[in-house]
């Protein structure tokens, strides 16, 4: 019988690694059963729809407002087409080229004029005619017609709106059973300029932001976070013990192992939450400038973040020579180690998450802005990627949660603490060179074919 229990031990040893792996793994239904881009594509276009309500909201002009007839001119400009597709309905028109106006017209009864309104635009004195009027002519009850200015004059100079005060629409037509033309008039301050609080807004509600988050997770960090989960295991392995030279299975060790899993499970959660949450704030804040800023500084913050890992991993293999099973009955002495173990899991678990930031923070940004468009808000960007963060914290905190379960575990822990931290220290050096080397991809490339993801 004696002959078989370190066997069947090692090999209970062994499932119960390989559980923990698959829970804190368990971020993986994301890419296997959810289409990310189709996920970003449906919650972007929710944000854009938004936003660029408001922004349409801001730019509309209501002419008239009658039981007879509802009248309204949009200023189209640049800032409404990076919001509202209009593309099937202005067809070649140009908002870099040219001033161009949508005028709605809604009446309850009779049928509205087969000829198009007629509209002039005024600019402060100068008055300019359309080049192009799109709309239908057999329209009953509601029509949308289409002007565009052309934004030079006939000696070829450019119109700028920052040289006027004031810009006028003046809309003329047959309602409500006149035999002349009425003419209304819609105005627009100059120099334009949307508000602060619609730049710094994208639009996005919470349900949206966790569609996001999981897109991303789904669709472009993969390769991140498997090797995130490398090093998870890694930290437990290494502070989630008490260092002994010589091994024990004190009852007063085992409880404060147990307990110390979650508390640097937690402490690791904490770490590469805030990371991705800041990132997300400096995507959100900078916009389109963020793409520049990974481009110019990822190389640097990579190789930085991977010194930091290294240092720590060493740490890790200083720490595990001690012997601090011998102060068990000095609370303060060990509460005072809890807390260097849960410090120096923070900082591994950031500096690697910013290392994966650097390389994969080119890929955030396009992505966001494909599908979002331009964020220009701190706490959205932030929000996406708490939530994203979220998503990969709960698989590791049910991770720990289940190893903090195993007695059998939790007693290798306090007995191999010396053999576990070792093999923390290689590991986490290992991919600590990793980022200060640039391999990052060479590893998820070799994993990948195994998981069959793209």
């Amino acid at each position: 019988m004696a002959t078989f229990t370190a066997p069947k031990r090692y090999f209970k040893l062994s499932m119960v690694a390989l559980v923990s792996i698959l829970i804190a793994s368990s971020w993986l239904v994301f890419p296997y059963f959810i289409q990310g881009k189709d996920l970003l594509k449906g919650a972007g276009a929710q944000a854009r729809m938004t936003k660029g309500g408001q922004v349409s909201l801001y730019l509309t002009r209501y002419l008239v407002e009658h039981p007879q007839l509802e009248l309204s001119a949009t200023f189209a400009t640049d800032e409404f087409f990076q919001y509202v597709d209009r593309a099937t309905t202005i067809g070649n028109l140009r908002p870099d080229r040219n001033f161009i106006f949508f005028v709605s017209e809604n009446i309850h009864e009779g049928q509205l004029d087969s000829v198009l309104p007629k509209i002039s635009l005024r600019l402060d004195d100068e008055a300019f005619e359309p080049q192009v009027s799109i709309g239908p002519s057999l329209a009953e009850h509601h029509r949308i017609t289409v002007y565009s200015f052309t934004k030079r004059r006939l000696d070829g100079s450019e119109i700028k709106l920052d040289e006027y005060q004031n810009v006028r629409l003046y809309v003329s037509g047959k309602w409500m059973g006149s035999a002349k033309n009425l003419t209304f008039v819609g105005t627009w301050d100059a120099p334009y300029e949307l508000p602060e609080t619609l730049k710094s807004s994208a639009g996005i509600g919470p349900i949206a932001m966790l569609a996001l988050g999981a897109g991303l997770l789904s669709s472009v960090l993969t390769p991140c976070l498997l090797q995130l989960v490398v090093i998870f295991g890694s930290i437990i392995g290494a502070f989630a013990t008490v260092p002994g030279g010589k091994g024990s299975t004190d009852l007063e060790v085992t409880p404060l192992i147990r307990r110390k899993v979650m508390w640097i499970a937690l402490a690791f959660v904490i770490g590469f939450t805030v990371l991705y949450t800041l990132a997300g704030a400096v995507i959100g804040a900078v916009g389109h400038s963020s793409q520049l800023l990974f481009a110019e500084h990822s190389r640097n913050v990579a190789i930085t973040s991977g010194i930091v890992v290294i240092a720590m991993g060493i740490w890790v293999g200083v720490r595990g020579t001690r012997d601090m099973q011998c102060k068990i009955p000095n609370r303060s002495a060990m509460a005072l180690e809890s807390r260097r173990d849960m410090a120096s899991a923070i900082f591994v678990s950031m500096g690697y998450a910013l290392g994966c930031t650097a390389c994969f923070g080119g890929a955030i940004v396009a992505t966001l802005i494909i599908y979002v468009g331009a964020i220009g808000s701190a706490w959205v960007g932030a929000g996406i990627m708490l939530t994203f963060a979220i998503g990969v914290a709960i698989p590791f905190l049910l991770s720990a949660w289940f190893i903090s379960k195993s007695d059998s575990f939790v007693q290798f822990l306090a007995e191999k603490a010396r053999l576990t931290s070792l093999i923390s220290m290689v590991l986490i050096i290992i991919f600590g060179l990793i980022l200060v080397t640039d391999n990052f991809h060479v590893v998820s490339d070799f994993i990948y074919p195994f998981l069959r993801l793209n």
